[in-house]
């Protein structure tokens, strides 16, 4: 695994995708190359001394640049830094970090509420679009309303284009005749799959989700140990 470094880029584009999530594209300055693994994270000097840490959600073959999503509605310190970042502003982070990783199971399961998609498409990115991977995937993600919805197209292209990768969007909060899974995202997975010990579990959002999953993909024949997490709180 690449040992972690001091990283400084430049951001090219920001994006608030809508009223809670944001985009941002840095191309490195320097060094001009991070070699990483999906599902790995960066940690940015944010001022005072302090720091927090991101997913990246762009796929490693892209070595340039990274990209980062934010839920920007906690409004702490580190959301608030990256939103105040405009194009040609200069950032500086550690990289690479982190051991949440796609590992050697027969079937994969991903699960994710919120931002928490971020490391889940870059790994779903590699498996596909670079490695042909042809396990069977499986993503479930839980956003709240309508108008949190983003990159779901994307997802839905996957959906359409490969064989093997199943996507599918709960709402926890959806308007009036909404047709896909509403409720929580744990209890569409309930409903909708039969797990067992040739499945690993990858589970990236908020803590309640995460203990929660846990739990359930247990209960359903998941082996502790092919269950990953990474939590965001």
């Amino acid at each position: 695994m690449q040992k972690p470094q001091q990283f400084t880029g430049k951001v090219a584009e920001h994006i608030l995708i809508n009223n809670k999530f944001q985009y941002l594209h840095i191309e490195l300055t320097h060094p001009f190359r991070l070699e990483f693994e999906a599902g790995q994270y960066v940690s940015f000097a944010i001022g005072g001394g302090e720091r927090r840490s991101y997913s990246i959600a762009s796929e490693p073959q892209i070595d340039s640049s990274i990209e980062v999503c934010v839920d920007v509605t906690p409004e702490g310190k580190g959301s608030s830094f990256l939103k105040s970042l405009k194009p040609g502003d200069e950032v500086s982070f550690l990289a690479p970090l982190g051991k949440f990783k796609v590992e050697d199971e027969s079937k994969l399961l991903f699960v994710a509420t919120g931002s928490g998609i971020t490391p889940v498409r870059s790994m779903i990115l590699d498996l596909l679009e670079y490695k042909k991977d042809p396990r069977q995937i499986q993503l479930h993600w839980g956003l709240r309303h309508v108008d949190d919805m983003f990159w779901v197209e994307h997802f839905r292209k996957f959906h359409e284009y490969y064989d093997n990768f199943t996507f599918h969007l709960t709402l926890s909060q959806p308007p009036e005749h909404w047709p896909l899974c509403a409720g929580y995202v744990t209890d569409c997975v309930r409903d909708e799959l039969t797990l067992d010990s040739s499945w690993g579990v990858y589970l990236c959002g908020n803590k309640f989700m995460i203990d929660d999953a846990t739990k359930l993909v247990t209960k359903m024949g998941v082996p502790p140990e092919q269950i990953h997490t990474e939590k965001f709180f």
